[in-house]
């Protein structure tokens, strides 16, 4: 049994879409899989001793997409199975040119005529059990009978945590109380907890001997720089900035996974990182403003805080604040993320 995988583009996205590769596995535990997507999504899975083989889809980056993308679906080759979990047109007619004969997705954007399974799309789900959905014609029984929104409502107690793998050699200092902070979203800057937000809550941590290990890629070093900055202009005694680690751009993500897996505590805005985590079960203080909470929120955590001021306005779900107030954000203070951190902290053996 060969399946073939068309992931999310997004990491936290492809982070969510794990409970469904595991019931498929746990349904086809002989089965080979095959990965589709972007170079940081398909890092996810290295690990995963089920992938048998990664394709990089790098077709938008091309001339032409449309016939890019048929290259690539050559290149990939017939399987049994073939599940989309992205919604545009082009994975549909990736599905489509290795003439899989079962072909499953959302019945969005024109797509249906490629699809053998196209399925009808419910909003308002988590983003967990609308990727679990996409399993409903392989299973029998209930599964099958119901294909639509009650499949959602029946399932969502059989649908497992989030799941990565993580190294067992925990390579980070152990001497100290790790708390990981993650000030970017690559969504947009609407998703961004303030900056100057950031800086006191870091001070904070650090004025408490913590160590705090700062997270973000490429694009987040120039805001980085400046709450680092903030934090230098804040901090009383200099010595205490010996306590801050910063990893900007200089992760992979096999390395993300790494050493989030070893702090004691993860302040995140709604981002990828989140969603590592959670899979990681990793103490979580969560900050939402534009996106649904009840959508994206960490899957399955038992010690995760979701600070969220719920406006009228929210959510949104807009790269930027369309009223330029950004209250969704400003309104979520300093204060209520340090006493979340000590009830979390309070918790641990």
């Amino acid at each position: 049994m060969k399946i073939l995988l068309r992931l999310p583009n997004w990491l936290g996205d492809a982070v969510m879409a794990t409970p469904a590769l595991e019931l498929l596995k746990n349904h086809y535990p002989k089965a080979s899989l095959s990965i589709v997507g972007t170079q940081a999504v398909c890092g996810l899975f290295e690990r995963d001793p089920c992938v048998q083989a990664v394709f990089v889809d790098e077709t938008k980056k091309s001339k032409s997409r449309l016939l890019a993308t048929y290259q690539l679906a050559k290149q990939i080759g017939k399987h049994d199975i073939a599940i989309t979990f992205t919604n545009n047109i082009f994975s549909a007619l990736l599905l489509f040119w290795t003439k899989t004969p079962l072909r499953i997705g959302y019945a969005k954007n024109l797509r249906s005529p490629f699809l053998s399974h196209p399925l009808a799309f419910h909003s308002g789900y988590h983003q967990v059990l609308t990727y679990a959905h996409l399993l409903s014609p392989l299973f029998s029984g209930a599964y099958k009978q119901n294909q639509d929104k009650m499949f959602l409502d029946a399932t969502s107690l059989d649908v497992p945590a989030l799941k990565l793998i993580a190294s067992k050699k925990p390579y980070a200092s152990e001497k100290k109380t790790k708390i990981g902070i993650n000030p970017g979203a690559a969504f947009g800057s609407a998703k961004r907890w303030l900056k100057e937000y950031f800086a006191e809550t870091i001070l904070s941590l650090i004025q408490k001997d913590y160590e705090v290990v700062l997270f973000g890629n490429q694009s987040d070093e120039e805001m980085m720089n400046e709450i680092i900055t903030i934090v230098k202009k804040l901090a009383t005694q200099q010595k205490i900035l010996e306590n801050i680690t910063d990893l900007t751009g200089k992760t992979t993500i096999t390395s993300l996974i790494d050493t989030i897996a070893t702090l004691d505590l993860f302040i995140t805005n709604d981002s990828g990182p989140m969603h590592i985590a959670t899979a990681l079960q990793i103490p979580l203080i969560a900050i939402f403003g534009p996106t649904n909470d009840k959508e994206t929120s960490p899957w399955r955590h038992k010690n995760a805080v979701i600070l969220n001021r719920s406006l009228p306005c929210a959510p949104c779900k807009k790269r930027t604040c369309p009223l330029d107030h950004h209250n969704c954000m400003k309104l979520i203070t300093p204060d209520e993320v340090i006493a979340a951190t000590n009830k979390l902290l309070a918790r641990k053996p």
